[in-house]
């Protein structure tokens, strides 16, 4: 996943297809709690282990206040699985790029490989706060710009010594290397002008939103940007779908080209 190719593969290009784990409970219908079902660990499981068994590339568990911790959920996942991927949403700023790195080895460790994470740096204002992040937009991507530059450099053997805005560590190093070279793959998504900084420069997998793909391109345009792109969303089932991922189970579906 970390060999990155720039935007527009043609349209024979197979599709990587990735689920979700509803870490913040699952339902009938978005956006209200009618029919809402939560976050059983036992029903987490019957879901990872049917996309396991049928073939999708992978599963998105995502982060915030009202999710089960994704890294938590990850590892005690893996090893009841075989194939999938687990993409695990990642906030800079809640925890020090030392302490994610070695969580990302750790999970890579378990998984045998397949540890994915997803950079995720906006997010609700409040919810913000909440996890004692005041930053503006931009100083916020200012602090993941910083936050990966350990990151990465941790998870790819070196030590690291960084006195930066957001980002001070000296001496910073992991024991236990994770399992993928040269590193796990970072995904991350975001629009603005800061955040394709970002991108540009620390990204693997890009992520857009179901959007046209004359916008797609324009970001992709820039001088910089070598990641792989792939577009994220919300689905349906359909009534032939497995009990699990049936109709109207909730699933998320992130799906990449090359």
């Amino acid at each position: 996943m970390s060999d990155s190719q720039p935007f527009g593969g043609s349209a024979d290009t197979p599709l990587d297809l990735f689920w979700f784990i509803p870490v913040s409970g699952d339902g009938a219908y978005l956006g209200t709690e009618k029919g809402h079902r939560p976050a059983d660990f036992r029903y987490l499981k019957e879901i990872a282990q049917a996309v396991d068994r049928l073939g999708f590339g992978g599963v998105l568990l995502p982060t915030g206040r009202g999710c089960d911790d994704p890294f938590i959920t990850a590892a005690a996942l893996a090893p009841l699985t075989e194939r999938q991927r687990f993409l695990v949403a990642l906030r800079p700023g809640v925890a020090s790029p030392t302490f994610a790195a070695r969580q990302a080895a750790a999970l890579d460790r378990i998984s045998n490989g397949r540890f994915l994470v997803n950079v995720v740096t906006g997010g609700n204002p409040g919810e913000l706060a909440g996890d004692g992040l005041f930053l503006s937009h931009d100083e916020r991507y200012a602090q993941t710009r910083e936050f990966l530059e350990v990151y990465r450099r941790l998870l790819l053997g070196e030590s690291v010594d960084q006195d930066r805005i957001h980002v001070k560590v000296k001496g910073a190093r992991l024991d236990f290397p994770p399992v993928q070279k040269p590193s796990p793959p970072i995904w991350f998504g975001g629009a603005s002008p800061a955040a394709q900084e970002v991108a540009a420069e620390h990204v693997d997998v890009y992520l857009t939103w179901g959007e046209p793909l004359a916008d797609v391109a324009h970001r992709a345009s820039h001088p910089s940007h070598r990641a792989r792109y792939g577009s994220r969303g919300l689905g349906r089932g359909r009534e032939a779908d497995p009990p699990c991922l049936g109709r109207g189970d909730r699933g998320g579906a992130e799906q990449i080209r090359e």
